[in-house]
């Protein structure tokens, strides 16, 4: 808000008329002279009230002005190719962000990530900094929130991708827990999961925390499970393990890779090309979801 304008006499100031000068006080009342000559007798706060209110005016335009600008320089920036993670991707909130877009990461992946079985496209998680892959075929079924999927999500620090297979408890039939389960039940497949997170340094965890802490990770080719206190322990078969936690309410699977800040943003274009071959990598596993409603 505009201080309070005070009027001195031989100061010049202006209203609508134009510029003046203020001739003389007398109380509530002054006289003032446009350049023009013409000379008048007039009150103290009207005249007040006419500047402030032309600030006031002027500053709601500047303020429109730069918001116009804001908005044509964030358009811009949408619409150019996807040429890499900026610092002020990471975070929390999405807005003023255009990473997650089709013409961006999200589209980026997308056409780079080639599959014979599969027609895969992006879609931004709303109001939250993720993207998910998903076939379009199965996109369009009812049962999207228990759909497995491939993502990518962000920090204030990270950057995480990898495959995502939601829990909800009751579980329901259309759930895609119900056929991956089983399908790492098969000591093949769960060897096979085994050498892909070894060979990309990935991890498995539970996003929402209620059904396991910490991570399972490779050591010396088996499955441990490591705690946020930094102890460690053999679990055994992961299936087994999965099937006696996958009893909270929720369990948020997570078998991601976790990259730095300054690495992902020094990869540049590069990182939409270790996302695409991460998930062809892990296709086996979506094939297993999506076998069982397509069979």
């Amino acid at each position: 808000m505009s201080e309070e304008i005070r009027f001195e006499v031989g100061e010049k100031y202006e209203n609508m008329k134009g510029v003046f000068e203020v001739v003389a006080i007398h109380r509530d009342q002054m006289d003032i002279r446009w350049e023009s000559g013409e000379e008048i007798s007039t009150s103290i706060a009207l005249q007040q009230r006419i500047i402030e209110r032309m600030q006031h005016e002027k500053e709601l335009e500047q303020e429109q002005l730069a918001q116009k600008k804001k908005a044509k320089a964030a358009t811009a920036k949408s619409k150019k190719p996807f040429s890499g993670f900026e610092s002020d991707d990471f975070g929390l909130v999405v807005s003023k962000t255009n990473w997650r877009g089709r013409g961006q990461l999200g589209g980026l992946v997308t056409r780079k990530l080639s599959s014979k079985l599969y027609k895969f496209n992006s879609w931004a998680v709303l109001r939250k900094p993720e993207i998910h892959w998903l076939d379009v075929k199965r996109q369009k079924q009812k049962n999207l929130a228990d759909q497995a999927k491939f993502y990518a999500r962000v920090d204030n620090d990270h950057l995480f991708f990898g495959f995502h297979v939601p829990y909800h408890y009751p579980l329901p039939e259309t759930c895609d827990w119900r056929a991956v389960l089983p399908w790492l039940e098969k000591p093949e497949n769960e060897a096979w999961l085994l050498k892909q997170c070894a060979a990309y340094d990935l991890y498995i965890c539970d996003l929402s925390g209620k059904g396991v802490t910490g991570r399972l990770a490779i050591q010396n080719d088996r499955w441990v499970h490591c705690q946020d206190n930094d102890l460690t322990s053999d679990i055994g078969r992961l299936s087994e393990f999965l099937a006696s936690v996958a009893k909270a309410e929720e369990f948020d699977l997570r078998i991601e890779k976790c990259m730095q800040k300054e690495a992902v943003i020094a990869k540049q274009q590069a990182i939409a090309a270790d996302l695409a071959a991460l998930f062809a990598s892990l296709e086996p596993l979506y094939d297993a979801a999506a076998q069982k409603l397509t069979n």
